[in-house]
């Protein structure tokens, strides 16, 4: 899964903590794929890759993982956050997710070309990143040029609350284009992501959030999730699960029981917390909670 035309540009260096943005390209029409970098100390000890949810984009973390690298005073640390394809700054169709395994082959593209040898690599990933990282792992591992050795599933998309009818999803599964990417009928909005009226507001007026999303995206998350969640629990690494209380995108009762198939599993409930855990108030607690099983795992 090679990529080409990788770019790197430094933005700021404030408390200790290097931002940068990085851009490459990968498949036969180079697919233009956006992310972020927040770099502590002269070495990559740990490089965490955070993938983002659903209709997202990975610049709207920012400040937890700056606040989380400051908090913990993490030394020789990089965080990276990609944008998937139609999402964000990078390149595709807006609100319009056609296959996971083209977001699974640059999320591997990039994970080989920034991984060093002596160093952790940790997967993230909050909904559709969760996927994501599961399809990797479980589907698409052979790729990888080296081991992942954690992986941090915050409220994984492994069973919508919401299904494709099953005459629509008939169509969408035969491919038949013009249905594929007409729009669903209803607006993400800011109240299904965030507990706090601020934080809505905000998802509500980003730009680069995609408020409407296609059918062929509702039913490709509904079928690789419904594959993972049957399969992929045979992990070898430690696991990290967060589970909000409050969540309503997603199906909380698979997520627990799907857990509990995983032999190394550190699972944190936040019973008063929305989906969008990671500006939620409990938010401190997550970041507590997860540098507590960095260290534990000696990550």
């Amino acid at each position: 899964m090679n990529i080409e035309d990788f770019k790197y540009t430094q933005l700021e260096k404030s408390e200790g903590i290097t931002t940068g943005s990085f851009s490459f390209g990968r498949g036969e029409q180079q697919n233009f794929i956006y992310g972020r970098k927040y770099h502590t100390g002269n070495g990559e000890d740990l490089q965490l890759i955070y993938l983002h949810d659903i209709g997202e984009h990975g610049n709207r973390y920012q400040s937890f993982f700056h606040s989380f690298l400051k908090t913990h005073s993490i030394e020789n640390t990089s965080v990276h956050t990609l944008d998937f394809r139609g999402h964000g700054k990078s390149s595709g169709t807006r609100g319009h997710l056609k296959n996971i395994d083209d977001l699974c082959f640059d999320v591997i593209g990039h994970i080989n070309h920034i991984a060093k040898s002596d160093g952790n690599i940790v997967l993230m990933g909050t909904g559709l990143g969760g996927i994501v990282a599961l399809k990797i792992l479980h589907l698409h591992f052979s790729f990888l040029k080296v081991k992942v050795n954690g992986l941090i599933l915050i409220n994984p998309a492994l069973k919508l609350n919401w299904t494709v009818p099953a005459v629509l999803e008939g169509l969408a599964r035969h491919d038949y284009l013009p249905f594929n990417k007409m729009k669903l009928p209803f607006v993400l909005e800011g109240v299904m992501f965030c507990g706090e009226s601020s934080i809505a507001e905000e998802f509500d007026s980003d730009p680069l959030v995609n408020h409407t999303l296609t059918w062929g995206s509702l039913f490709e998350l509904q079928h690789n999730a419904s594959l993972i969640r049957t399969s992929a629990y045979y992990l070898d690494i430690p696991v990290f699960v967060g589970l909000s209380g409050k969540g309503s995108l997603y199906n909380k009762q698979v997520t627990e029981l799907f857990a509990k198939g995983i032999t190394d599993i550190t699972f944190e409930h936040y019973y008063n917390a929305s989906h969008d855990l990671l500006h939620n108030f409990d938010c401190e607690k997550l970041s507590q909670d997860v540098y507590n099983w960095l260290k534990k795992n000696s990550l």
